[in-house]
């Protein structure tokens, strides 16, 4: 018991907070218009993100028709929420779910399911799921290792559903990277482990803003990889039929960090082991099939050690840094490629306006990405520009841009958003218009420039710079 008690120590901070929520007013302003029949609730933990896949069979016990359905996340998690989904969990219809705001009295974020297109009858049950990706709640602990040693981790939550509405059941299992798990915590004492995966509860007729702390202490070999901040540079040329891609990253490795200086001879002569620490070695990145030209440049320069193959599918580009990245250490580095454009872009029959068609992020896997900067370089002209993304976006804006013979500077798509998770590698939509005229721009203002060059060039040469009057030598 001693020995759990001194592991939990750095997370006291947190689970104070979090049992603070068992003295808050329940006082609610949600329609009761549901109970949680059943709730199943999943957590995925086999890297630094943590993901919650809950199941709901909820009834409605109301008159009427319900078409919204509430739930909540603590306020003292919402800066670690990445990514927020629903769906009908037998149907798998995507449901659209929008934060309400902050009920600070409760101190909880309220968010809402809409239902409107499959309003629940009074007597129905409805099948929910939700799914939330949370950043930077897995800890390592002990926070130092050995350069050999394994690496364990532990997370906190609530051993509920965050819920405004009454629940029969409910019951979490979290999934564990390995069966080496040291400890396991549940609210009433209810936990159990089998194999890898930890089960809590089943809790039963559970009252609504219910909150418990459970915790689990596990083997995690892999390193905690965040990306404090993306930059993105997604460059269009019609001329050159080009998609140009470049990537800005910096990495950190949050694992356990090394509790004495690197020993370059032990990390040379242990190198079969390195899988069972959580030190970096080398990142893969798939690109497009048409992708071609790829380069890796970090600080000092170009980057030898990596390795550029194309396979049936898509395109691999293999990075190894210039040092092992272990717990605390950091990296920086650029790389990009060049495609074609045409796998791209396309023009639409029946508005004329074209369309890009390129991810958000790429090779997400699981990073935790602070903040991504997207910025989408539209050749010069391109006019009526809308955005289209099946997630929102912090931060939008459209800036001029210039480069080589631009004479009025191209357009450039600006999107910035923060924590940025796996979720959200999808595909974002551009439209913009861009005629031929100005397609023409960029040779027509290249081919005056030279013109001028030209021009200016003979009317220095004919010229006299000489000082004062010209003097006529006298011949002998």
């Amino acid at each position: 018991m001693s020995v759990v008690r001194f592991m939990c120590r750095p997370l006291l901070p947190l689970l104070l907070l979090l049992i603070a929520f068992n003295h808050v007013c329940y006082a609610l302003t949600i329609p009761k218009q549901f109970e949680n029949t059943k709730i199943i609730r999943t957590f995925e933990v086999n890297s630094g993100i943590a993901r919650e896949d809950t199941g709901i069979r909820a009834k409605n016990i109301g008159d009427g028709s319900a078409s919204e359905y509430y739930f909540y996340l603590p306020n003292v998690l919402y800066k670690n929420v990445a990514s927020v989904s629903a769906f009908l969990r037998k149907q798998k219809t995507e449901l659209q779910v929008s934060l309400e705001g902050l009920d600070a009295e409760k101190e909880v974020y309220v968010y809402k399911i809409d239902l409107k297109e499959h309003s629940v009858q009074p007597n129905e049950d409805v099948l929910l799921g939700i799914k939330v990706a949370y950043t930077h709640v897995i800890k390592p602990m002990p926070a130092k290792l050995p350069q050999l040693a394994r690496q364990h981790t532990m997370i906190a939550f609530n051993s509920y559903f965050l819920s405004p509405y009454f629940t029969k059941e409910i019951k979490t299992t979290l999934t564990t990277p390995t069966q080496n798990v040291v400890s396991h915590v549940g609210d009433l004492g209810k936990s159990s482990l089998n194999g890898n995966k930890v089960t809590y509860g089943p809790y039963e007729n559970v009252e609504p803003l219910s909150f418990g702390v459970a915790t689990c202490h596990f083997e995690n070999l892999q390193p905690i990889l965040t990306v404090p901040s993306l930059r993105r540079d997604i460059e269009v040329s019609h001329w050159g039929k080009n998609l140009a891609v470049e990537e800005h990253y910096s990495l950190r490795n949050d694992g356990a960090s090394l509790e004495t200086n690197f020993n370059r001879v032990q990390y040379q002569m242990t190198a079969h082991i390195h899988s069972q620490t959580n030190v970096l070695k080398e990142l893969s990145f798939k690109l497009p099939p048409s992708a071609q030209d790829a380069y890796f440049r970090d600080e000092v320069g170009n980057v030898s050690t990596s390795h550029f193959r194309v396979e049936n599918k898509n395109a691999v580009l293999e990075l190894a840094p210039r040092y092992p990245i272990f717990g605390g250490w950091n990296y920086t580095w650029y790389h990009g490629y060049n495609a074609d454009l045409g796998s791209f872009v396309r023009k639409s029959k029946t508005s004329g306006k074209y369309i890009l068609n390129v991810k958000f992020v790429e090779n997400v896997n699981d990073m935790a990405i602070d903040k991504a900067v997207v910025r989408v370089i539209l050749p010069e002209g391109a006019s009526n520009i809308k955005v289209h993304s099946p997630f929102s976006i912090d931060a939008q804006t459209i800036v001029p841009h210039f480069t080589y013979f631009d004479s009025t500077g191209r357009v450039m798509v600006v999107l910035e958003k923060d924590r940025v998770v796996r979720e959200h590698e999808q595909f974002i939509q551009i439209e913009y218009d861009y005629s031929i005229s100005e397609l023409l721009r960029k040779p027509i203002v290249a081919s005056t420039a030279l013109l001028l060059l030209f021009v200016t060039s003979i009317l220095f040469g004919k010229a006299s710079f000489n000082i004062g009057k010209e003097q006529k030598v006298n011949e002998l």
